[in-house]
């Protein structure tokens, strides 16, 4: 008859082994969550976006928020590639009150079934989850992000308006107007 510490030592291995066997399989997941959506994606040079219009704006009256993009950085400040554990990311948005870009750069990781995201400068932390349609949702942390502008710093709040999750979807186009703006000193 097996004892209750016979008994513990073989449920013990079982989990132990059962741990074993996950661990390489969550770090293929993450690798190909990253290769899915930035690293093999739109030539190597992803942006994910989204303009609203002013049907949607005139719906949501609280939404701060016109423009908003994220494209990979070709390398992390320090000169390293980018990577799954480690990579850098542009972040802009146009408010609905001006033709004004703000931006900065945010650091990311990639977890097993999202990217979490650490604006430069104290600027918050956003998640981006994947979705169904290849792109993108967006969602600022509790506390919120402010991000640096020409004209001044904004804040998004993270716990009320209409400015917490964007859903954003895979888009060169919609990126180049911000692209302009930030390459031509005008942050």
């Amino acid at each position: 008859m097996a004892t209750f510490s016979d008994l513990a030592l073989r449920i013990g291995r079982a989990l132990v082994i059962s741990v074993m066997c996950v661990l390489p399989s969550a770090a293929a997941t993450s690798d190909d969550l990253y290769n899915s959506y930035f690293a093999n994606v739109l030539d190597g040079a992803p942006c994910f976006a989204r303009t609203y219009d002013e049907a949607h704006l005139k719906d949501h009256p609280d939404q701060r928020v016109r423009k908003i993009e994220i494209d990979l950085s070709k390398r992390n400040s320090d000169g390293t590639p980018n990577s799954a554990d480690r990579f850098e990311i542009g972040f802009g948005l146009m408010l609905t009150s001006g033709p004004e870009w703000y931006g900065q750069a945010a650091s990311c990781k990639t977890n097993d079934t999202d990217f979490e995201c650490f604006l430069e400068g104290d600027g918050g932390v956003f998640r981006l989850s994947p979705r169904n349609d290849g792109g993108l949702r967006l969602e600022t942390g509790e506390s919120g992000i402010a991000l640096q502008g020409g004209a001044g710093d904004i804040e998004l709040s993270g716990k009320t308006g209409e400015d917490r999750a964007f859903d954003l979807t895979q888009s060169k186009e919609e990126c180049r107007s911000a692209s302009a703006f930030f390459e031509g000193g005008n942050e």
